[in-house]
Parts: C-alpha cells; sequence; structure tokens
C-alpha cells in the first residue's frame, strides 16, 4: 500500500513544491492541498499518513509569522486534526510551518494538551532576515523524525525564528526530552547564541521542538532545500577536495535522511500489523 503524504499550500506558503518533492524522493505518494479544498473535504486527512506544513510567508506575516494561517486552521479544521494526530500519523512544520504548528498548539502539547500554545517563534535578535546555511544537532529524542541522524548542515530563511518560551516550559522540554534539535558551531560545540551559528538568539539555541509522541516535529531550518550534496554553500569545496583525493562525492546531503525516516517509520508499521 501507497504511503501518502499532503503538503499544505495558501495565502503566502511558498515551499510546497520542493516539500511536496522531497516526500516523493523519500517514496511517497504526496499531494499539494489549498488550505481552502482540505477545509472543505477534510476527510482528506483520512487516507493519509503525513501532514506537512511547509515554508514560505503565510498572510504575509502581518499579524506575526504563522499566526492567521493558525487560525484559520483552527476554525476549519481542528476536529480533523485532532483524529489526525490520534491515529499512528506524523505531522512537521518547516520554518512558517513551525511558526504555524506551534500557534496552533501542535507542538509541544506538553502533556498532551493540544491546541495550548506553550512557545513563541519570534523576531530573531538580529532584527534582520536571516538566509544562510547553519549547523544543527539531534538532541536526545524519541522522534522517528530524526531516528538514526546526529546532525544536519542545512539552511535557513527567516525573520521570525526565535523560540521563547517561560523558565518553567524550558525545563520541562529539557527534562521530557522535548527539544529535538540546537544550533550548534561547525565542530558540533554548542552555539550559546552566538551569531551567526545561532542565527536567531533563540532561547537555549532551540532549533525544533517536537510533541511528547516524537511524531510532531515542527523546526525553523529547510530540510527539503538540503536534500542534496549540490544544494550546499560548500558545495564547491567539497567537490574540489573530493576530485583531488581521487574521490566521488555522494548525490544525498543531510535534509533527505529526515523524509525517508518518515517513509521508513510507516515501512515499520506495516510490518508490525502483518506480523
Amino acid at each position: 500500500m501507497a504511503i501518502k503524504s499532503l503538503v499544505l499550500t495558501g495565502y503566502g506558503i511558498n515551499s510546497e513544491e520542493e516539500t511536496s518533492f522531497a516526500f516523493e524522493q523519500a517514496g511517497f505518494k504526496s499531494q499539494i492541498r489549498h488550505i481552502n479544498d482540505l477545509a472543505e473535504n477534510p476527510k482528506e486527512l483520512d487516507d493519509v499518513q503525513v501532514l506537512c506544513v511547509p515554508g514560505g510567508f503565510s498572510y504575509g506575516d502581518d499579524t506575526g509569522s504563522g499566526n492567521a494561517f493558525a487560525q484559520k486552521m483552527r476554525l476549519t479544521l481542528w476536529d480533523s486534526l485532532k483524529k489526525f494526530i490520534e491515529r499512528d500519523t506524523l505531522t512537521i512544520g518547516i520554518c512558517n510551518g513551525c511558526q504555524i504548528v506551534a500557534n496552533l498548539g501542535l507542538a509541544p502539547a506538553i502533556d498532551k494538551k493540544y491546541g495550548e500554545r506553550f512557545v513563541a517563534v519570534t523576531h530573531n535578535l538580529t532584527a534582520r532576515y536571516q538566509c544562510r546555511w547553519v549547523d544543527v544537532a539531534v538532541q536526545e529524542t524519541n522522534s522517528p523524525w530524526l531516528a538514526g541522524i546526529k546532525k544536519f548542515h542545512i539552511p535557513v530563511a527567516h525573520g521570525e525564528g526565535r523560540f521563547m518560551m517561560a523558565d518553567e516550559t524550558l525545563k520541562t522540554l529539557q527534562d521530557m526530552k522535548q527539544i529535538a534539535l540546537r544550533f550548534v558551531k561547525p565542530d558540533g560545540s554548542p552555539a550559546k547564541g552566538e551569531f551567526p551559528y545561532s542565527p536567531n538568539g533563540s532561547t537555549d539555541d532551540i532549533a525544533g521542538v517536537t510533541d511528547p509522541t516524537g511524531r510532531i516535529l515542527t523546526l525553523m531550518p529547510h530540510p527539503e532545500r538540503g536534500m542534496f550534496t549540490w544544494q550546499r554553500d560548500d558545495y564547491a569545496v567539497l567537490k574540489d577536495r573530493a576530485r583531488r583525493e581521487g574521490k566521488t562525492l555522494p548525490e544525498r546531503a543531510d535534509g533527505l535522511q529526515l523524509f525517508e525516516n518518515a517513509a521508513q517509520y510507516f515501512g515499520a508499521a506495516n510490518a508490525r500489523k502483518t506480523a
């Protein structure tokens, strides 16, 4: 049976094509749906295994990044979303999608309080839009999205990517291992808020969090923009080094494994059901 992903679009989301392509590269049958079309037929969610809210600038960020789109999802799809996440499904929010998922209260959803907003994703400390490649370390997490991955070298592209929260919330996320990703320096050492390694000044260098199950991941970096080696900012250096050493560069880069992990998760789930 084909595994299916549904990638949302509409009102300024602009990364749906490349994100859907990433799922297809991993083996999914991927479809793109405008939020209005899904609102008219929410039963489409019954037939997919993954829901993705991709990057972009929904509603022009006019009311704060992700706020308006999250409100639209809450008003038109909330009951269907709750049923979707109660199943053995995966959900991901990337960049603007991260802001939307956080505003909607699907992650971190402490104590499975879905719909309650625990974190804000707000303006970068630089007060500037940051578009650059960064290093991100995977933390100890139960998320199937990140199984077997230790580190990403992938891009960020946002003006509002700084995770902020109450001290109590931060401690809970740390204790419950819901901090999935942190910005680090190229050598893997903590960024400690230092620019440009931490491009937005996020609390505790947070780049992504999960819900308690790990099945809902929200992250600011763009894995779909770092799937192939030729996309990397250091591609020319890597290519020249490989040529001098008589080696061949791999086509795959860090970001692709995240989507492959999702496919492998459902392969394992199918195997369990038929065992």
